[in-house]
């Protein structure tokens, strides 16, 4: 990772935690009574998420080059260490063959030049006399070549470990480089997990205070619906000449409303009917009857409840693949999808509003 990398990533955690600021009380609607909502600091959170994330990705990156780069300089180091031991063995040949030559020349010329010329003058012909003479030539000569054949090889790895010294010094510094590249992304990951786990906290607490000011307003909706119920027979308003009169009338409707706000947060689980997880139809079903797992039907066998034109909070908002229970406002309650929650949203494009006939 390089250092412009890790000084934008700095930048980044920094503008983002400025962003995360303060959070004040401007209105007295249940849903927009707080400068910014629990869905607006989950974003927050999420794109602090994202980029904690990509650093994390970086510091993988910064921990492999690191290893890499020790894994170099291990090797380079093993290199030295060979080197030196082929200049010792060399070493030690070299000094064998001068105790070699020493001992030999002593020997022959300890009593002057008596065993040499003992050699020579015990020739009976004057062809051996040059034979003996050349062999004592030849003896000397290739004790000499050998002897220097081992000094090249010892002047050519000791070249050789100069070469390997460098590189190993050179390892030695990408590895130091390295090890301090991935302890500054460890740092930035650091300061970007403090950043995500401190807004975490805050949509908790916004998702708290948003669902006891919904309750407060469901049970407040709750009541004016019981009364309007006691004084016109009938939920909205709507005149007796209304075609959805005969329509039936969602039962408890403060109390599925009142349910379903209890529910916000909870995990959308395929086939699920609580009380922790849900899927959709799970969802309207233990809101419309207040029970467990008492699943009313799919989807698509919700299409048996009557269909209303003047939908009314507990209504059921339906389509042939999804369902969420209306709460009024043109908003609904719903278990959206796999690896979502049971959230509150405007009621989708295309649905038909049903009405739970028990």
């Amino acid at each position: 990772m390089s250092e412009h990398a890790i000084a934008l990533s700095r930048r980044a955690f920094i503008g983002t935690a400025a962003v995360a600021g303060a959070t004040c009380l401007v209105s007295l609607d249940p849903i927009d009574a707080f400068a910014v909502t629990a869905e607006e600091k989950k974003a927050e959170a999420a794109a602090a998420l994202d980029s904690l994330n990509a650093m994390r990705s970086k510091l993988d990156a910064a921990s492999d080059d690191y290893y890499t780069a020790l894994a170099a300089q291990e090797e380079a180091e093993g290199r030295v260490v060979e080197a030196q031991d082929r200049i010792d063995e060399a070493s030690e040949q070299i000094a064998g063959l001068q105790d070699q030559l020493s001992v030999r020349a002593r020997s022959m010329y300890r009593s002057g030049s008596s065993t040499f010329i003992d050699l020579l003058l015990g020739a009976t012909t004057f062809q051996a006399f040059t034979t003996n003479w050349g062999v004592l030539n030849n003896m000397n000569e290739n004790d000499a070549e050998m002897v220097q054949q081992t000094k090249d090889l010892k002047a050519e790895v000791e070249e050789e470990k100069a070469v390997l010294v460098e590189q190993e010094q050179k390892a030695k510094e990408a590895a130091a480089e390295a090890a301090a590249t991935k302890a500054e992304a460890e740092q930035v990951v650091s300061q970007h997990q403090a950043l995500y786990d401190s807004l975490n906290a805050e949509v908790q607490e916004l998702v708290r205070q948003e669902e006891e000011a919904r309750e407060a307003a469901a049970a407040a909706a709750a009541a004016a619906a019981a009364s309007q119920q006691q004084s016109t027979g009938h939920y909205g308003g709507s005149s007796a000449g209304s075609s959805n009169n005969n329509a039936p009338q969602a039962p408890a409707v403060g109390g599925a409303v009142g349910r379903a706000y209890g529910k916000l947060g909870c995990p959308y689980v395929w086939g699920a009917g609580g009380p922790d997880s849900f899927d959709c139809s799970g969802f309207v079903s233990y809101c419309l009857t207040g029970s467990y797992g008492r699943v009313l039907g799919t989807t698509y066998t919700m299409a048996k409840y009557p269909q209303v034109s003047n939908p009314q909070p507990g209504d059921i908002c339906w389509t042939s693949g999804h369902v969420g229970l209306y709460i009024g406002g043109g908003r609904m309650i719903h278990a959206p999808a796999p690896g979502d929650v049971v959230r509150e949203a405007p009621v989708q494009g295309g649905m038909i509003f049903r009405r739970y006939t028990g």
